[in-house]
């Protein structure tokens, strides 16, 4: 896949496309129904398929002051495109001059970027003071549009914000539901205080994260890691670990079945399932007694959760 990071004032010499277009945080399964009506689309005219997306947020560069939070960092919106099958990425750069085309400059930049057919959601909305919408677009005819309608799941539309909310929630089930695939963030393995593997017999690796990622409520899951192309079965642990009176916020993960040095490694890890909340045990042997009963229930959360497992293996694999 061929990455391209564009400015709207200096275009590259691009392949005519077709083209899916939005900010794709968290590319859940409405994003998921773009890329595959794009995907669709492109085969059917013999074009590449492409997404068009911008970086930085519009948030960030209007509301410099406010903490904005992001379900899929750029690089993994990138990872996960190619496993996608997108041919192409787009990375329009989001300035104020951007940020003030009207919808006339902007079907003509889409046209100079090659793009011959448009998939966006019926909720998308660009152009200064996001005066553009889909009937604007389907209005134009410089190139095709195809509008995708809202993919709900049993409550109602599936968004980033109801993904972020229920990951804050500590309800990672429910963001896997909606995502298609299990949440993860990413860092480096460091030491810390060792009694997983001196006081507990079990392991455990320590996350320092390598990026801004939306960490899920405090508690203990069932997941999986990421380890140079191996997916493991995991425990996670997230809290301060009441029993020993730590003050700081940790990320530690059991590797089930896993022997190996991990320190100053890479870790991916993936939420499926919540298990229990935090909790403080009267000593080590109530504490070691629990850790295991979470490994067996760990097991039997990702059997449950098949789906899920095997979709999140099938997009980050």
């Amino acid at each position: 896949m061929q990455v391209y990071t564009i400015d709207h004032n200096a275009l590259p010499r691009l392949e005519d496309s077709v083209a899916c277009i939005g900010f794709f945080d968290g590319f859940h399964k409405g994003h998921q129904a773009l890329v595959k009506t794009c995907k669709q689309e492109a085969k059917k005219l013999g074009l590449l398929s492409a997404i068009i997306t911008f970086d930085p947020d519009p948030w960030v560069l209007f509301h410099p002051t406010r903490v904005i939070e992001h379900i899929t960092p750029l690089e993994d919106k990138i990872e996960l495109a190619g496993h996608m099958g997108i041919d192409a990425f787009y990375i329009l750069k989001f300035t104020r001059d951007f940020a003030s085309l009207d919808t006339s400059q902007f079907h003509a930049l889409l046209s100079n970027l090659h793009v011959k057919s448009l998939v966006c959601g019926f909720d998308f909305r660009y152009a200064i003071k996001n005066e553009g919408n889909t009937d604007t677009l389907l209005k134009q005819d410089l190139f095709s549009v195809h509008v995708v309608d809202a993919i709900l799941d049993p409550i109602e539309k599936i968004s980033s914000t109801r993904i972020e909310t229920a990951l804050k929630e500590g309800r990672v089930s429910d963001a896997a539901q909606m995502l298609g695939y299990g949440y993860s963030i990413e860092g480096i393995v460091e030491h810390g205080y060792h009694r997983g593997t001196s006081l507990l017999q079990i392991p455990t690796a320590n996350l320092k994260l390598s990026r801004e990622f939306i960490v899920p409520y405090g508690g203990v899951y069932a997941g999986l890691s990421h380890y140079k192309g191996t997916f493991y079965p995991t425990m996670i642990n997230i809290g301060t670990n009441p029993t020993f009176k730590n003050k700081n916020l940790s990320i530690e993960a059991h590797l089930i079945s896993f022997n190996g040095d991990l320190y100053e490694q890479t870790l991916r890890l993936f939420f499926i399932d919540r298990i229990r909340p935090e909790q403080r045990f009267d000593g080590i042997d109530a504490l070691k007694s629990q850790l295991h009963h979470d490994i067996d229930e760990t097991l039997s959360l990702l059997q449950k959760q098949k789906e899920l497992v095997e979709n999140t293996y099938r997009l980050w694999g």
